[in-house]
């Protein structure tokens, strides 16, 4: 039996195989300054803002605080609502890697809120997880990767 493709794995892989039980979340009435220090105890990138249902309602990313919150006259005390994402893109833990990764390349995103079958928040998916995913499916191939992309070696080295 030929080995899958990586293209077939994609597309069998479910989300749920692979996820990490990390989830970051936040109510959106919480300030800035507390955003920002969740963020960073967690070693997050990201914060899923959910209401008091665990409905996702926005998300609150490094793009946010770069694009956003780093301007003169932004106040570390308003609220992280007036600067998080609303139109936010949701996946189930059942659907594939593959659609995963469709959907952070069409929305450009990194992190993909994960909700369950009633719409309430049980995860996120984030491009690191699936980037380490893809690495222990090609160890040989990742590894011997030059230090440099536009490397080529005219030889093969070793013996």
């Amino acid at each position: 039996m030929p080995a899958k493709t990586i293209e077939e794995i994609l597309k069998e892989t479910r989300i749920f195989q692979i996820l990490r039980p990390k989830l970051v979340t936040t109510s959106p009435d919480i300030p800035l300054k507390e955003a920002l220090d969740r963020m960073h105890r967690e070693k997050a990138g990201y914060l899923v803002i959910a209401d008091r249902h665990l409905k996702v309602i926005g998300m609150f990313t490094e793009r946010e605080v770069l694009m956003k919150v780093l301007k003169p006259g932004v106040s570390l005390d308003e609220p992280v609502s007036k600067y998080m994402k609303t139109d936010v893109h949701t996946l189930t833990k059942a659907d594939t890697v593959g659609d995963a990764l469709k959907s952070m390349f069409e929305f450009n995103i990194r992190h993909v809120p994960l909700v369950d079958e009633y719409g309430q928040m049980n995860g996120v998916l984030s491009i690191r997880t699936i980037v380490n995913f893809l690495a222990e499916l090609l160890p040989t191939e990742v590894f011997n990767l030059p230090p440099r992309a536009d490397q080529i070696h005219e030889t093969v080295e070793g013996g």
